[in-house]
């Protein structure tokens, strides 16, 4: 894979700015639970600024996405990110379980969503990630019909790919690639189901840098996917600063943001044979 610049891998970074509509969309009564919705309040109130600063100090581009609500409490936020020069997406509205929508109802997410980013930016977005779930039959056709034009929503691949039967591209991302899978916590109720999660610091940044060897090694893309929540509390954004400064002085990884590799990579002419490909047209014929 031949990347800009000669660079030997792409590296893009991503960053969900939920609050605690995770836990509302999973059911409403948890608006009773201060304590709970306080953690992922944590993520635009402190983690967002925390994190936009650390950026401009590296002077690296991200793409930021937001939930239509979260845009809307939190207006100086998204204000902030966009006039800083960051991307923004769209992560729905109330950043409701697509699993439990039909097709209606998640279009209404996203165009909701979309309208309170661009009352606040002047700017409609072009991206889209899914608040959760899986998206119905028919859904990347609707996003290309309101005007978007890439999505960020499936972790499915380690290079951007075509969504079939439309002129979208998706820019994949990986769980191990993420902060949440690693440091996501909270008490009661209980994330993980399981329990017992902090991962090591030292742990969470070599697992890191092993993806950025392996997509060195074969030219593919790494994808970092943040949530403020979690990677805005202190000693990560510590660790965090350290791993993008390493990457930065190692010189081989072609900065994005999702933008910019879906205008990179919409040039290139789709491939029938992507996974994507086959299982879209499966699903076609068994329709």
């Amino acid at each position: 894979m031949k990347w800009p610049e000669g660079k030997a891998h792409a590296f893009t970074l991503s960053i969900d700015v939920d609050g605690d509509l995770p836990l509302l969309a999973e059911d409403p009564e948890n608006i009773h639970r201060h304590k709970s919705r306080s953690a992922g309040l944590y993520g635009p109130e402190h983690g967002a600024p925390r994190l936009l600063g650390l950026l401009t100090d590296l002077g690296i581009t991200a793409q930021w996405f937001f939930p239509g609500e979260i845009a809307n409490r939190y207006p100086g936020t998204v204000r902030a990110v966009h006039e800083a020069g960051h991307g923004i997406g769209v992560h729905g509205h109330r950043h409701l379980d697509f699993d439990r929508l039909a097709l209606e109802g998640q279009v209404d997410e996203m165009i909701v969503g979309r309208a309170a980013i661009e009352q606040i930016t002047g700017e409609a977005p072009r991206g889209f990630r899914t608040p959760g779930g899986e998206w119905r039959e028919g859904f990347p056709a609707a996003m290309q019909r309101a005007g978007f034009a890439w999505s960020s929503s499936l972790p499915s691949d380690e290079l951007p790919f075509h969504l079939t039967g439309t002129e979208l591209v998706e820019i994949p991302f990986r769980y191990e690639l993420e902060d949440q899978q690693y440091l996501g916590y909270n008490l009661d109720p209980p994330f993980p189901p399981g329990q017992s999660r902090i991962t090591p610091l030292e742990s969470v940044e070599e697992n890191w840098w092993c993806e950025v060897r392996g997509a060195a090694r074969y030219g593919t893309l790494v994808h970092l996917r943040l949530n403020a929540e979690v990677m805005g509390i202190a000693s990560r954004a510590r660790m965090l600063r350290r791993f993008l400064t390493g990457l930065q002085a190692q010189g081989n990884a072609w900065f994005a943001t999702c933008a910019e590799l879906h205008a990179y990579w919409s040039t290139r002419d789709p491939d029938p044979s992507h996974p994507y490909a086959l299982f879209t047209e499966l699903a076609r014929r068994e329709a």
